[in-house]
């Protein structure tokens, strides 16, 4: 499995397809480096009805007339094929996607312009005869200007991965030796939730133990490093620190454990222990609650008046209290307080620690 065959990434990939069948050109943006898979999905989608080439457009310089017929059709002279208009009436030239990728910052201008030139260009030339290209834009150049015309169509990769999306991938992608199911859905949201979007987080995360992976700080610190990214860093899409709606952005976990917003990134963890462990609570207490019934005189009054006849009505709190005042042996007592412990941490939106997520009173092997 990739990225690419997750729902709404395999719909960005949709809209790709399409640009290019209905004629146009496709500029894809990505602010870091672009998830594995994209080009190889792609090619096994349209390879049937173009020849598909991929080039390395790190040498093309600051001529991209030059580079594209040297590359793509050198039998051309070069004095037949002068300009972008010329490529595209040429017909050995025709009849191609073109995947296009490392156009660094310095070169985009003159690819901007060259690709804006084709475009109205190869409105004379039949859908099925046009040579048509992909260019891949990450990381510097993304902050650039992007043209958008009507054979020339700009898709950004924002919005695109969601946590559901990721949360699929980590389960996927979750090392076989995390057996119990329990671990892998609390690893998988844990991962899902720290990374939100970013496909390459997720990967790295996912290589980490188990404890480490739940509590990542020291992970996104260095990814941050890594990343060249501080307090000071621009907070936008182009530098790959946040994503999500323009109108609902979410910050970058990296961005925010380098300017110490701890508070934000834990709240991450408790959101991924909430959807996991909170029900798992409530099991164990039905659990429980069979081994306990001896100990327990029904029906019984609590402090608010209310009257309880079924032990099954007791909360984790009121069945720590009962217990603790009879004879129920003492490892029962440990697990109901344990229990309620736990669930009173999680119920004030605090995470628990991995040793505490883990523990075997919670997650039996």
């Amino acid at each position: 499995m990739t990225i690419w065959d997750l729902p709404r990434p395999s719909s960005f990939v949709d809209e790709i397809e399409f640009d290019i069948r209905d004629g146009s050109s496709v500029i894809a943006r990505f602010p870091t480096s672009v998830p594995d898979g994209l080009e190889t999905t792609l090619r096994e989608r349209l390879h049937s009805l173009w020849d598909w080439r991929t080039l390395d457009a790190s040498g093309s310089e600051t001529d991209p007339v030059a580079f594209l017929r040297e590359m793509i059709c050198p039998g051309v002279s070069a004095i037949r094929a002068r300009s972008m208009a010329d490529l595209a009436d040429a017909p050995p030239f025709q009849g191609k996607v073109v995947w296009i990728e490392n156009i660094d910052r310095l070169q985009w201008s003159h690819w901007s312009a060259a690709l804006l030139a084709y475009a109205d260009a190869i409105r004379n030339v039949e859908v099925g005869s046009r040579t048509l290209f992909i260019v891949v834009l990450s990381g510097e150049a993304v902050a650039e200007t992007c043209p958008n015309e009507v054979a020339l169509v700009r898709r950004d990769f924002r919005d695109v991965v969601d946590v559901l999306d990721l949360f699929m991938f980590a389960l996927w992608k979750a090392p076989h030796s995390i057996r119990n199911p329990e671990r892998r859905a609390l690893l998988a949201h844990t991962v899902s939730q720290v990374a939100r979007w970013d496909c390459l987080l997720a990967e790295q995360l996912l290589t980490l133990s188990i404890e480490e992976a739940l509590s990542p700080e020291r992970a996104l610190l260095q990814y941050a490093r890594d990343c060249g990214w501080t307090a000071s860093t621009s907070r936008c899409w182009e530098n790959g620190t946040i994503d999500g709606p323009r109108d609902r952005p979410v910050v970058h976990s990296a961005l925010l454990s380098v300017s110490g917003e701890r508070r934000s990134i834990r709240h991450r963890f408790w959101t991924a222990q909430a959807a996991v462990l909170l029900p798992l609570v409530e099991e164990r207490r039905v659990a429980i609650i069979p081994r306990c019934r001896r100990y327990l005189k029904l029906p019984m009054q609590t402090e608010r008046g209310q009257v309880i006849s079924d032990p099954l009505d007791l909360e984790l709190g009121q069945l720590a209290w009962y217990l603790d005042r009879s004879n129920t042996p003492p490892a029962v007592k440990r697990q109901v307080r344990w229990l309620r412990n736990a669930r009173n941490k999680l119920a004030h939106m605090e995470p628990l620690e991995p040793v505490e997520a883990l523990d075997a009173m919670l997650l039996s092997e």
